[in-house]
């Protein structure tokens, strides 16, 4: 029987528990099952500490199915449009080495058109504004998400980058940039080492960002301006008020550059350890005499769009390696590599696998990925050396990270081949120094001071508590671009200099010919005497 001393005591842990829980909204469009996991253990996070969490779903691609939360409220807006599910259509992954301005001008676009969708619907994002809640997250890729949010009341805000802190999102919070060594996030193949060519590559890249930035931001704000009133803010400006930007990075794999005291990185949140296998892969992980080697190019990239040369040279390299026991992820309508592995004992192929888990498992020798953040961090927390097949956005930017911290070797993708890919394998099964630099990451990130649950959920709790922190804002968020990087100041300068040594040369013109005409008459005088 319970005392009522005991009865009142579990009573006030009730209401304490009350008292300290808090509405949050994490706004998770449908983008990717890599976005909508990476968002919903974010959300499960929070609902473990104790929170009342919402995860805000707009259908933005039907095929992207997931939730990506175990026990947070799911709202999922379905049936808003085909525009983003269309900008993908017909798309040739090996056509060019980058996504053009133009294409990346259409992705923009798209978002629009489904930003658009959503406000059309508002009567049902009132149902939302009922809900009371304290605080908002949303992720940088879509910037819509920051006027929904704004709409429904939300004025304490939290930004989540899914990936290594953007370009946009460090321009819009006031991050500095050194484009001599850091290089941009989305669309570029460089790494830290950069020429000449290179650095003006790196510049050309971040103005191309910061132009399409501008562009799709502009247009989701007229959305707005449209549909709630004439004066609602940019939604850049409402991007430079948020409190604390998550970054899904961690410091010892991310290329080192300057953050802000409102950056928190929280990379490996919800990647616990690595379970049992069960079967069939618990038995396929005890094949290969020398280990196992796992391929996955994620859910973006499927195998039945690569071709089929590429694959069967591909298949035919991985029959080489017969030490090697090889795991390849296909999607379902890839019938021809069921035809084309029959003849290849060491090669199994799967529709599904517990990923970070099999990452996990002892006998992996290695990762062979597509350059997706969530996959490179799993490999990193493991210590698992990868060979990384960029495709796009920061997939490029990633895979260069690899080769950085030394357990990676990427391959671009009009360079995929079986050949390429056995050389990259070759090299890593046979230098220790990947598998080396790789559990010396697995390490830092696994043994450092506070774990990225505790960071996450220390600050939100901190933010909840104390409001927006406008004590973190950077003045230099809201510069333009001419004063932030003192355009103006350096233009004065090169001005006065180049007064100065044209009144210089001038001057010393006009003396020498000062003295060559006084030396001329001295001369003529002279012959006339």
């Amino acid at each position: 029987m319970v005392s009522p001393h005991s009865a009142v005591f579990v009573f006030a842990l009730l209401l304490l528990r009350f008292a300290d829980s808090a509405k949050v909204l994490v706004y998770s469009p449908s983008i990717s099952n890599s976005h909508l996991i990476m968002n919903g253990r974010l959300a499960d996070t929070l609902v473990k500490a104790g929170h009342d969490v919402t995860l805000f779903i707009p259908e933005y691609d039907h095929a992207n199915t997931i939730n990506g939360t175990k026990t947070a409220r799911i709202v999922r807006m379905n049936s808003l449009s085909s525009a983003f599910a269309n900008a993908f259509e017909g798309w040739d992954m090996f056509a060019s080495h980058t996504a053009s301005i133009w294409e990346r001008m259409d992705f923009e676009n798209a978002l629009v058109t489904m930003c658009d969708a959503i406000m059309v619907r508002k009567s049902e994002l009132d149902v939302l504004k009922k809900y009371g809640f304290d605080i908002a997250f949303s992720e940088m890729v879509d910037f819509c998400g920051l006027g929904v949010i704004r709409y429904l009341g939300i004025t304490n805000h939290i930004w989540i980058s899914t990936t290594p802190i953007l370009d946009t999102v460090a321009y819009n919070l006031g991050v500095p940039t050194p484009l001599s060594y850091v290089p941009v996030v989305e669309e570029n193949d460089l790494g830290t080492v950069m020429s000449f060519l290179d650095r003006a590559l790196n510049i050309k890249k971040y103005v191309t960002s910061i132009l399409v930035h501008h562009y799709g931001t502009d247009k989701t704000s007229a959305v707005f301006q449209r549909h709630v009133s004439k004066d609602f803010p940019n939604v850049r400006q409402i991007s430079s008020e948020s409190s604390l930007c998550f970054v899904n990075s961690d410091e010892f794999l991310d290329i080192a550059q300057p953050i802000l005291h409102k950056t928190v990185f929280v990379g490996g949140l919800g990647i616990g350890p690595a379970k049992p296998l069960k079967e069939p892969f618990a038995s396929l992980m005890e094949k290969g005499k020398k280990g196992v080697i796992l391929m996955s190019l994620g859910t973006i990239v499927p195998s039945s769009a690569i071709s089929l040369d590429i694959r069967r040279g591909l298949y035919a390299a991985f029959a080489d390696f017969s030490d090697y026991h090889f795991i390849v992820k296909i999607d379902k309508n890839d019938g021809e590599s069921a035809d084309l592995v029959k003849s290849y004992p060491n090669i199994d192929l799967v529709q599904w696998m517990p990923q970070s888990d099999i990452l996990g498992h002892p006998r992996l020798a290695a990762f062979i990925m597509h350059g997706g953040f969530n996959g490179l961090l799993e490999a990193a927390i493991r210590g698992v050396p990868v060979v990384a097949v960029p495709f796009f956005a920061d997939q490029f930017r990633n895979a260069r990270t690899a080769e950085y911290r030394g357990f990676g070797i990427a391959i671009q993708k009009n360079k995929f081949d079986g050949k390429s890919v056995a050389r990259a394998l070759e090299q890593i099964i046979t230098n220790a120094s990947y598998k080396e630099s790789a559990l010396r990451i697995s390490k830092l990130i696994r043994t450092k001071p506070f774990k990225a649950e505790e960071r996450f959920v220390e600050w939100t709790n901190f933010v909840i508590e104390n409001g927006r922190l406008t004590n973190l804002d950077v003045v230099g968020a809201n510069f333009n671009f001419i004063v932030y990087h003192n355009l103006d100041v350096i233009a004065l300068v090169v001005v006065w200099v180049l007064a100065g040594t044209y009144f210089v040369v001038i001057s010393c013109a006009y003396l020498l010919k000062l003295i060559h005409d006084s030396l001329y008459n001295i001369g003529s005088k002279a012959k006339a005497e």
